[in-house]
């Protein structure tokens, strides 16, 4: 069976904390964002898979995106990146970045190139996910024009 995306839900938060505490990712935040910017993925009624968007004016950041390790190679990663990157550009947002400690060669390959972090708008700089959260090691990434 194929997945259902779903925008998230406020009764979603707790599971999307867990799967994304299983893979490793923070939570940090998520629920200043929640409501929104984020669809999660169902597939035999358990949340496979999440991804965020975290708007930032007219820049957004993704994050969050996480997948079940059974769920994993079927796609499912891929079309939620696309999702969300569909929604940011359906909320007028200018520009998507992203930081990453693991998946940089995944997210070029759907769009995004490495940039500088001191590249960042003033906006994304000053996240949470920016300048708390994610370690100065962190890949910083930008969609590409016409990316993905």
């Amino acid at each position: 069976m194929r997945w259902l995306l779903r925008n998230a839900q406020g009764r979603d938060e707790a599971t999307v904390r867990g799967l994304l505490d299983a893979c490793g990712l923070s939570s940090l935040g998520l629920e200043e964002q929640f409501d929104g910017g984020y669809v999660v993925a169902e597939q035999d009624g358990q949340i496979a898979g999440v991804a965020g968007i975290e708007v930032h004016g007219a820049h957004a950041l993704l994050r969050s995106l996480a997948v079940l390790p059974s769920r994993r190679d079927a796609g499912l990663g891929a079309e939620l990146v696309h999702n969300r990157i569909r929604w940011a550009r359906q909320q007028g947002i200018e520009s998507i970045y992203l930081l990453t400690t693991t998946a940089s060669e995944f997210f070029v390959r759907h769009g995004f190139e490495i940039s500088s972090r001191d590249e960042a708008p003033d906006e994304i700089r000053s996240s949470k996910e920016f300048s708390e959260m994610c370690p100065s090691t962190a890949v910083f990434m930008k969609l590409a024009r016409g990316g993905a």
